[in-house]
């Protein structure tokens, strides 16, 4: 469906736009890096010989930048979101399950698709079959199920129990999030909607996958935990142009552990799927090179911060290896 194709074209252009910007050093300063990495001044325009306009424009759109606070907005998005993809789901599965239950017109989401399809010119079929339907909007639930349980826990952890900060981010990237928390539920439901085939996923595909949601969310929260008591001392004793290294729970192996809990979160929820999800997959891959690309600015601000303090076997994002 050309629904799907969009939706997967969506992640494939933000891995594109992040390993362009990444690759010539104005661009990762002015819209890569934010919070501690990003400096308050940055050259963005330097070196556009010849082009002064231009050089101004470029300037003063990298200069364009909203507080970093402003996360909590892309996790309200995702719960929101998530959670009407989640109830559309759940009613499907409810219709499916009825006594007499023949071939079912799916999920608001899935009619949206094919009218859609049909304003192209494309004929499809707006029904799947019932002994189908259950298998396929199972498959959906578990995974915006996690998906839900994750951003509600960023979202709870942005309102309570992180601190404030005056740390900004580029607009562009207050976009991007925007765009990747609307289109991440349905990304999670468009290939066990919309496939041709769907095979059912094994009951202990599926307790793997949950044990390794709880695993990357329980340490998640350790090492943003451990973030926040960080930051909570710095504006305690005032230290406002001082930092501390982090230290304990997986911070004892990599520098970014939050990311590599992040990058797991996203796995399981591909794992739940079967891995027999491509959406899912873009999801992963642009997950993982976004924040491998963040932890990298990170790795290297850490080093240059705390210089010989830092330890030397820590990686950057897996442990014992990168």
């Amino acid at each position: 469906m050309i629904v799907v194709v969009l939706i997967q074209s969506v992640y494939v252009l933000l891995t594109a736009i992040a390993f362009a910007f990444e690759l010539m050093p104005w661009t990762r300063d002015a819209f890569v890096k934010y919070g501690r990495t990003r400096s308050t001044h940055t050259a963005a325009a330097q070196g556009t010989v010849g082009a002064p306009l231009i050089a101004t424009a470029l300037e003063r759109f990298a200069a364009m930048t909203v507080p970093k606070n402003l996360f909590s907005q892309f996790y309200w998005t995702g719960a929101v979101v998530g959670s009407l993809v989640l109830l559309d789901a759940v009613l499907w599965i409810w219709r499916s399950c009825r006594p007499g239950a023949q071939d079912l017109t799916c999920t608001h989401v899935f009619a949206a698709a094919v009218q859609l399809e049909s304003w192209i010119g494309r004929d499809l079929p707006d029904t799947v079959p019932a002994a189908e339907a259950s298998t396929r909007a199972l498959a959906a639930v578990v995974g915006l199920s996690m998906y839900c349980i994750h951003v509600t826990t960023r979202l709870k952890e942005c309102i309570f129990d992180q601190p404030t900060t005056d740390a900004r981010m580029h607009v562009g990237q207050y976009a991007v999030g925007m765009v990747f928390y609307i289109a991440t539920p349905f990304a999670i439901v468009a290939d066990a909607y919309c496939a041709r085939s769907w095979q059912p996923v094994s009951l202990w595909m599926v307790a793997t996958a949950v044990a390794l949601f709880a695993f990357a969310s329980q340490h998640q929260w350790r090492c943003h935990r451990i973030l926040f008591q960080l930051r909570r001392i710095k504006l305690q004793h005032g230290t406002a142009g001082s930092y501390a290294l982090p230290s304990g729970d997986l911070f004892e192996y990599v520098s970014s552990p939050h990311y590599l809990c992040e990058i797991l979160v996203y796995v399981s929820l591909w794992m739940a799927a079967g891995f027999q999800a491509p959406t899912l997959l873009c999801v992963v891959i642009w997950t993982a090179v976004n924040l491998s690309i963040t932890a990298h600015e990170s790795q290297v601000w850490y080093r240059r911060t705390f210089g010989d303090l830092f330890p030397q076997n820590r990686r950057m994002l897996l442990p014992f290896i990168w």
